[in-house]
């Protein structure tokens, strides 16, 4: 078995670069190959089995299947719609606690994704027992404070304590005056022996972390080492651990923490053969159900069943049996190497009955060799499209071409991952009522390369999940395309009369072809992100700079095009665009009336408290005790 381990930040003190390591030794120990990463080249480079992304900070980064390492407490990220997002992306999920599966449910719950959630820990590999020397013993706590000064005051209290060793990010700790000893090295070992060496270790979580029941690496790395763990309550502690552990009540005041911490530490020395049975059961209780080993072994089932079910592998079914793809491609413009990358990333398809509608407008040197190249794993029609100035007339050309069941498109730049095209012809086979599943994609800017350059995969600094959202009709009636050309699979049925002809467009024509099968069908949305869209910032070599005259020009032809049809009822692009033109204007007349409504009430309470007011109403309540009119 091969991992790759993503680790996405770059500082050497974040707990994910020692989870990195204890991962990687303890793959290394089970004979695997482990290889630790960051960027999406180093992954592709990698080519690994699987992939396990230690934070949602960063999404899916490759056509890999992608475990995503699920231990922060849903609380820190679920407002934030990036980290969502990067969350969806992921092929599956190694999960810490029983709230955090339960959040994944609710969040995949009304989705067509397949999935799997495994439990998996912020823990350690596998350790012989070593008893820790108790005669003197010393408290650590390792950690870098990432979030601000957390426990503050406690640790204040703790550094005039004679007892107390803090370890981690010195940036961290300059609230400190005697208990922090420096920064140790993140390699999978320094931590566990230094703890092991003090003898007991603190395990303090947050108030989040005990509601979503998601443990720290400080449990762990503790009893990992044989140490004596001093922890706060925390619910899988109590579960995992039981009475192998000695806790402090968390809720008091400081001073009353560090006299429940003190009294433990004076026990310990006190008690050393009751405090060592403790410690050693400990790490029994780790060694047979925590340790990376076993957690690792336990994932490869789940592995071996999704990669089977998302089609990361290839089924077995003869091609003839399956219904075709046809996936057009227009060359002309890029050279063969970036051609090749595309022509690769289909031929590389775990689906096998797929067909490739080349559409040439201009010559490319040694085009029809490389097509050549792949003949023997896919058919290959090419069609010559002279230039006529319009984009569209390639991309209708293609059209017209269509024979198969399905079609597709890929720009000759962009890429499509293994399993991109059976999860969604699989989605349109389970869903005969709609016409075009789409999926999400990176949106990958990569440098200007020099003709005839082979194209690589850029830095994570320049892989985002650009494109990954539910359909929205309103979105796509406003040009605000989230669907890239090479994202979606649609059914060739689609094509009528009408749709074939040749809009004659010179940008949008993307957008136009999504525009006339709104009209057709309904969409589905994988959840997946299955497709990678390229840009560059090369004027010759990207057409969003043309100019803003000509894309505001083809916008308007392009309202002509569909001028007052209905793509839902009231929806057509004119009524959709003037609500989005009229929205800021009633917003702001709203907001005046609401000044003038709360002006008004504040005219009527100061009047309601003067003293003219007062006689006026008793003036009227006299009036009532006579039976006199009141109105007039």
């Amino acid at each position: 078995m091969r991992i790759a381990i993503q680790n996405p930040f770059v500082d050497p003190f974040v707990a994910e670069a020692e989870l990195s390591r204890r991962i990687y030794l303890a793959a290394k120990t089970l004979g695997w190959e482990a290889i630790e990463v960051h960027t999406s080249e180093q992954i592709r480079l990698a080519n690994p089995d699987f992939v396990i992304a230690l934070h949602n900070n960063s999404p899916k980064l490759a056509g890999y299947p992608t475990y995503g390492c699920m231990w922060n407490p849903p609380s820190f990220f679920e407002g934030t719609e990036k980290f969502v997002k990067h969350v969806f992306s992921y092929d599956g999920y190694l999960v810490s606690s029983k709230p955090i599966d339960r959040w994944l449910f609710h969040l995949l719950y009304n989705t067509n994704k397949p999935y799997f959630t495994a439990p998996f820990y912020t823990s350690c590999p596998q350790t012989q027992y070593q008893p820790p020397h108790l005669e003197n013993p010393r408290l650590m706590y390792i950690g870098s404070n990432w979030d601000g000064l957390r426990f503050q005051s406690l640790f204040e209290a703790l550094d005039h304590q004679p007892y107390m060793d803090v370890y981690g990010n010195p940036n961290g700790w300059t609230h400190l005056q005697h208990a922090y000893k420096g920064s140790l090295p993140y390699d999978g070992i320094s931590v566990l022996e230094t703890l092991n060496r003090a003898g007991v270790g603190l395990c303090l979580h947050r108030e989040e972390h005990c509601q979503a029941e998601a443990p720290s690496m400080r449990i762990f790395e503790i009893v990992a080492s044989g140490a004596i763990a001093i922890c706060g309550e925390h619910p899988f502690i109590r579960q995992a651990f039981g009475d192998s552990v000695l806790y402090i009540d968390p809720t008091p005041n400081e001073q009353e923490q560090v006299k429940q911490i003190s009294q433990h530490m004076a026990w310990i020395q006190q008690n050393p053969a009751q405090a060592l049975e403790m410690s050693a059961t400990a790490h029994q209780l780790f060694s047979e159900q925590y340790s990376l080993e076993k957690l690792l072994l336990d994932l490869v089932p789940y592995h071996h069943d999704l990669i089977s079910k998302k089609g990361f592998v290839a089924s077995g079914d003869r091609p003839s049996l399956q219904p075709q793809v046809q996936l057009m491609m227009r060359v002309g413009g890029r050279d063969v190497a970036t051609i090749r990358r595309a022509l690769d990333s289909i031929a590389h398809q775990t689906y096998q009955n797929v067909a490739v509608i080349v559409v040439q407008y201009q010559d490319v040197v040694g085009l029809e060799q490389l097509l050549n190249q792949y003949t023997a794993r896919m058919p290959i029609k090419l069609i010559q499209s002279p230039p006529t100035g319009f984009r569209s007339t390639q991309l209708w050309a293609g059209l017209n071409a269509v024979d198969s069941e399905y079609f597709a498109i890929l720009d000759d730049d962009d890429v499509i991952h293994p399993n991109h095209i059976h999860t969604l012809v699989s989605l349109l086979q389970h869903h005969p009522d709609a016409g075009v599943a789409y999926s999400g994609a990176l949106w990958v800017l990569e440098p200007n390369l020099e003709p005839n350059t082979t194209a690589t995969a850029p830095s994570p600094s320049t892989v985002e999940l650009a494109y990954f959202s539910p359909f929205n009709l309103d979105e796509l009636l406003k040009f605000r395309n989230f669907i890239p050309s090479n994202s979606y699979v649609a059914r060739s049925a689609l094509l009528d009369p009408v749709l074939k002809r040749d809009p004659e467009l010179k940008v949008f024509e993307d957008v136009c072809l999504l525009l006339h099968l709104c009209k057709r069908t309904r969409f589905l949305f994988s959840y997946e992100a299955t497709a990678e869209f390229y840009w560059r910032t090369n004027e010759q070599d990207n057409s969003t700079f043309s100019g803003k005259p000509l894309w505001s020009h083809e916008m308007s032809r392009l309202k002509f095009i569909f001028w007052r049809q209905e793509f839902a009822p009231g929806k057509s692009i004119q009524t959709v665009q003037q609500i989005e033109i009229e929205y800021p204007r009633l917003r702001a007349k709203v907001k005046e009336l609401q000044a003038q409504l709360q002006a008004a009430e504040t005219t009527i309470e100061a009047m309601e408290t003067s003293k003219f007011w007062r006689l006026r109403k008793g003036w009227f309540k006299v009036k009532r005790m006579l039976k006199l009119p009141v109105n007039g």
